[in-house]
């Protein structure tokens, strides 16, 4: 059964520009640790750290609650399987907020261009 939807769209050169101008400080306040371990900081270029934005947006909008006390950015945890198809794991607040939805599983997908990046969450929980 689908208990939530989110979706978000994020200019690439937004993304770019705070890179640019933090580095390596921005990814740490945007990735969990589990993200950053599992990329090479240097080579991640602006349309994939776009489109992890996307989907942690899109995440927290679908939990219903956004970035807050329910859910941090660092809580939503986007990661890839060896094919690169993106799977997404919660910690904290937001593992536990899920839990009080009865959440079973979190969809998501996650698109770029070179001026966009988006991102869909689908939430399903057990009937």
């Amino acid at each position: 059964m689908i208990a939530g939807i989110g979706m978000d769209i994020v200019k690439t050169e937004r993304i770019k520009l705070l890179l640019d101008k933090h580095g390596k400080t921005f990814l740490r306040k945007i990735l969990a640790d589990d993200e950053l371990a599992a990329l090479e900081t240097d080579s991640l270029s602006p349309e994939k750290a776009a489109g992890k934005w996307a989907a942690k947006e899109a995440v927290a909008k679908a939990l219903g609650c956004g970035f807050g006390s329910c859910c941090a950015v660092t809580d939503i945890h986007i990661l890839h399987d060896g094919k690169g198809a993106p799977s997404v794991h919660l910690s904290g607040a937001a593992s536990e907020y899920s839990q009080t939805l009865h959440i079973s599983h979190i969809f998501v997908s996650i698109t770029h261009e070179k001026e966009y990046a988006a991102a869909v969450a689908v939430l399903e929980k057990l009937p």
